[in-house]
């Protein structure tokens, strides 16, 4: 299995029949679908932690001065 990025992986690849131009948006394309999926696995793992620890609204007693 690779751990390449995906930038990584465009760049081992020919690319001699794309204009510069379109490398550089393949590369920036590239680059913002990994954070796009880094944030979204982010998220997940936070989820996931906060719903690990339960849910208490409303569960806490009311104090009365």
């Amino acid at each position: 299995m690779s751990n390449k990025t995906l930038v990584e992986m465009i760049e081992d690849i020919d690319t001699s029949y794309l204009t510069e131009q379109e490398k550089n948006a393949a590369i920036v394309s590239a680059q913002t679908s990994e954070i796009l999926v880094g944030s979204v696995f982010a998220a997940v793992a936070w989820v996931k932690k906060v719903a690990s620890k339960g849910f208490s609204i409303g569960s806490a007693k009311p104090s009365h001065a």
